[in-house]
């Protein structure tokens, strides 16, 4: 695969996420590989996808992302985002949370997932500036 086109599969995996619980279920089945691992700061690592929808809340229902920069080197790509996790109904999982992710690619699919962020600033209500 192409750069172009490991970019397409992160972006569309990310923004995919929604607008339902369901829907995110569908889109990590759809996206990942079946061993994917999951990394998180502060959370143990997650191996396979039922493993890492378990790590997900039940009720979270859509990712809202603002892309700042992807750059891809072989299979990797590099994405640095703020977002946005919402519940079906509640409060927000969390609110413009940056994050530094790194994806791995195997096949068109992800088959590894690091998130790095500061654990502290999880639930921010100032807007990014």
């Amino acid at each position: 695969m192409s750069r172009g086109e490991h970019e397409r599969v992160v972006r569309e995996f990310l923004t995919g996420m929604g607008p339902t619980p369901a829907a995110v279920r569908a889109t990590v089945d759809r996206f990942l590989t079946d061993d994917c691992v999951w990394e998180n700061p502060g959370s143990p690592v997650c191996q396979g996808k039922q493993q890492i929808l378990e790590l997900m809340p039940p009720d979270f229902a859509r990712l809202e992302v603002e892309f700042r920069h992807m750059a891809t080197v072989g299979d990797t790509v590099l994405v640095e985002r703020v977002e946005n996790m919402l519940r079906a109904e509640g409060p927000p999982i969390a609110l413009n949370l940056k994050v530094m992710a790194a994806f791995d690619l195997r096949a068109g699919r992800i088959s590894a997932w690091r998130d790095y962020f500061d654990i502290t600033t999880l639930i921010s209500e100032r807007p990014e500036r």
